[in-house]
């Protein structure tokens, strides 16, 4: 509500590294939104996520990843 209230935009680039499991392990700030409380709510929701991971022929690997997550209102 907080970013809502103070009308708060913006774009997080954050880099995810995807597990073999499809989870989500270690997640990065690439570039800040410029507002901490989007950032924080980009990464809280990232984690909640769950990915296809990655194949090397028949074998799941881990990978990284960038996501953009845009905050815009309407």
């Amino acid at each position: 509500m907080e970013a809502r209230e103070k009308r708060y935009q913006g774009e997080v680039l954050l880099k995810v590294e995807v597990l073999p499991n499809g989870w989500v392990g270690q997640i990065e700030v690439k570039k800040s939104s410029g507002y901490e409380v989007l950032d924080q709510s980009a990464f809280a929701a990232v984690q909640k996520w769950r990915f296809i991971p990655a194949r090397k022929g028949e074998v799941v690997i881990p990978c990284w990843v960038n996501i953009p997550i845009k905050f815009e209102l309407q």
